[in-house]
């Protein structure tokens, strides 16, 4: 209690406890340990190729045959982490193990004769003579405690690949408009990886002791082949006639691998030039792709992940599968059958009374929003591949004028389609929803009114089975433990244009060039669940499940602006990105989670000198102006200090270093030399 470790704490701390109703109450402090952490990694990589190429006599077929086979094991040593065992037990012994003595082998223990310390054969012994006061800074404990507490983790990796492949390419025959040219290929793939796990962070074995922080997972080793015949044809429909060239393109690959089976891919592109100076091009392309080893067979690994969709048990949310019956979509009826089922779900992993705990009053249970969460992931071997359906058609425009300012301009636009099916993801959110949907767990319906049937809800295989668990914790109350696997139900449609602008001239001594990149989201839809409504994305930063990437600001631009005078060169560069809200909006928009109210634009300066054809010297400055990277994901509605008193919170935040530089100015020089 407080007075028993009084002598230990500062007087101010010890006066605060004391001054409680009850001096005695529980209290919990957190305490980092401030050493940093370290990972010392070394990488041993060999790679063989060996092959032969010719071409057949009398034509202008050439052919090549080749065999790749290596190997990359790596060793990675992490230091400043440490045992959450032995910090417990200095903790908890007099005055925080205060002339601490211990050994590893009880059963077997003798006097030293040198120090009189007991200690057992064969043992590992740890001494600890300042004690692990944390009060007393982590510089005035003594190096032999932290000895004791130290857990360097030691992992290894390795991953082994050969390729056998043979290709061969020419003409088939002559066409009017030219000659009907082919490529054709045969392949053979084999992939194996191997994880190798520190002891102490080893999960379902380590089960006495952990690195404090660290995620327990599992040795993992699997692999896959795939075996794969693939062909190709440019064929040339019209050559200068009526139009300039109308080519097409198309191609066929037939995969089998020894995991999913066999997968077809396909493409038929068009290129159309009218003239010269104007051409159409666009086309089809079904994409296939095969789950991963970790997708397919990752052994249990715990780790960190968003919950888009926040505890859904909460009366707070805003999820239309809830327990709140005024959330969008969402009703009376549902909502009590919901509340039933998370009840039942409490009682029955956080133990008797825990639902009572949590829904004794509204105002402390979760807001609506992106939480967090520390799921432990799993892989699916019933996976099937991931299968998208690509839609392009473009327009380039080449400048028709001989003029120098304008002989060298060229503007593309292209538009796109993707439709992604049975696309591979893994996420708390789905794990939630799966148990709490009567679409998923058809016993959630009714569950309101029949305890018999919410408790079969809770304990079903859709909230309690090996693919899907969700637990609580009982105190204090909250969401606790997931399990997920990989599924294939995630659906994604994403559409925009992609424009770009090329001029040069001749300007001065030297040559001026322009390039301008510019991308604009028409749509960005996405979704985990077959239940669910796809979602649209565009202007937030978007989610990142079924692997896609985040981000999805409605556009975005990138400048270049260069000049290039014999050796030297100078450019700048300005990338513009349009003010963009955070994901959740995009899900069930909310007034407390925001993004970027702003624009953001970057600028660098580049350029280079070329001493000799040899010796090439680059230097820039990286963020000209110093720009500040804005902050996200924090809550409005708070005063000029960056607090809520009512609330007795602070606005909180973060800053997004994937798309906004957080470094600040900074300056570089180079060279490259070839020899």
């Amino acid at each position: 209690n407080n007075q028993a470790i009084g002598q230990f704490m500062p007087a101010n701390l010890q006066a605060a406890l004391n001054a409680r109703p009850n001096p005695n109450a529980p209290v919990q402090l957190n305490y980092g340990i401030p050493e940093p952490r370290t990972v010392l990694t070394n990488v041993d990589t060999y790679n063989i190729t060996a092959g032969l190429q010719g071409s057949i006599p009398g034509t202008d077929w050439t052919w090549e045959a080749f065999v790749n086979a290596g190997e990359s094991i790596t060793f990675a040593r992490q230091t400043g982490t440490y045992s959450l065992t032995r910090a417990r037990s200095l903790l908890q012994a007099p005055g925080f193990g205060l002339d601490y003595v211990n050994n590893s082998n009880t059963a077997s223990i003798r006097q030293n004769t040198v120090n009189g310390v007991a200690y057992g054969f064969g043992a590992n012994i740890a001494t600890c003579t300042s004690g692990f006061n944390i009060f007393n800074g982590w510089g005035n404990i003594s190096q032999d405690c932290k000895e004791a507490l130290k857990a360097d983790l030691k992992n290894r990796e390795t991953m082994k690949q050969t390729i056998w492949e043979a290709n061969a390419t020419g003409t088939l025959f002559e066409l009017p408009a030219g000659p009907l040219q082919a490529a054709v290929g045969v392949s053979y793939r084999k992939e194996n990886y191997q994880f190798i796990n520190d002891t102490i962070t080893t999960q379902d074995a380590s089960f006495l002791d952990q690195s404090i922080g660290i995620y327990p997972s599992v040795d993992f080793q699997n692999g896959f082949d795939v075996k794969e015949v693939y062909g190709e044809l440019a064929v040339p429909v019209i050559k200068d006639s009526f139009v300039k060239e109308l080519s097409l393109e198309l191609g066929g690959r037939i995969s089998d691998y020894n995991t999913t089976g066999t997968s077809y891919t396909y493409k038929a592109l068009a290129n159309l030039a009218i003239v010269d100076w104007l051409r159409f091009r666009g086309g089809y392309n079904r994409a296939e792709r095969s789950p991963n080893i970790a997708e397919l067979y990752l052994t249990p690994q715990q780790t960190f992940a968003v919950n888009s969709i926040g505890d859904i048990c909460s009366q707070k949310s805003n999820y239309f599968i809830s327990a709140n019956p005024t959330a969008p979509g969402n009703n009376a009826t549902q909502a009590a059958d919901i509340k039933a089922v998370c009840s039942a779900v409490m009682d029955n992993t956080g133990g008797p009374g825990t639902s009572g705990t949590y829904y004794a009053q509204v105002s402390t249970q979760p807001g609506p929003g992106i939480g967090f969460s520390f799921p432990t992931i799993f892989g699916n071997s019933k996976l099937k591949p991931e299968i998208a359906d690509t839609y392009t058609f473009g327009v380039v425009l080449s400048s028709p004028f001989s003029s120098p300012m304008l002989s060298r301009a060229r503007l593309s636009v292209d538009w796109y389609a993707v439709h992604l099916t049975h696309a591979i993801g893994v996420s708390p959110a789905a794990t939630l929803q799966r148990c709490l949907d009567p679409f998923y767990n058809p016993l959630v319906a009714g569950a309101a009114g029949n305890s018999a049937q919410a408790i079969a809800a809770a304990t079903s295989t859709a909230c309690a089975g090996p693919s899907t668990t969700i637990t609580y914790d009982p105190s204090p109350v909250g969401l606790g433990r997931i399990t997920a696997t990989y599924t294939n139900e995630g659906e994604a449609k994403i559409s925009g244009i992609d424009a770009q602008f090329d001029w040069g001239a001749d300007v001065g001594p030297g040559t001026l060039s322009l390039n301008v990149v510019g991308s604009y989201y028409l749509y960005y839809k996405v979704k985990e669940l077959a239940h669910n409504p796809l979602v649209n994305y565009v202007g937030t930063f978007g989610t990142g499940s079924l692997g896609l990437q985040t981000g999805v600001y409605r556009w975005r631009m990138l400048t270049n602006l260069g000049y290039k005078m014999g050796p030297a060169s100078i450019g700048l560069q300005w990338q513009h990105l349009p003010p963009v809200q955070d994901a959740g909006e995009a899900v069930a928009p909310t007034p407390n989670q925001v993004g970027d109210p702003h624009s953001y634009d970057l600028f660098s300066l580049n350029g280079s000198y070329a001493m000799t054809s040899n010796v090439n010297i680059r230097l820039g400055v990286d963020n000209l102006f110093n720009r500040a990277p804005p902050l996200v994901n924090y809550q409005s509605n708070f005063d000029n200090t960056g607090a809520n008193t009512a609330l007795q919170t602070l606005r909180g935040g973060s800053y997004n270093s994937q798309f906004y530089d957080t470094l600040g100015r900074r300056f570089y020089i180079g060279a490259n030399a070839k020899f």
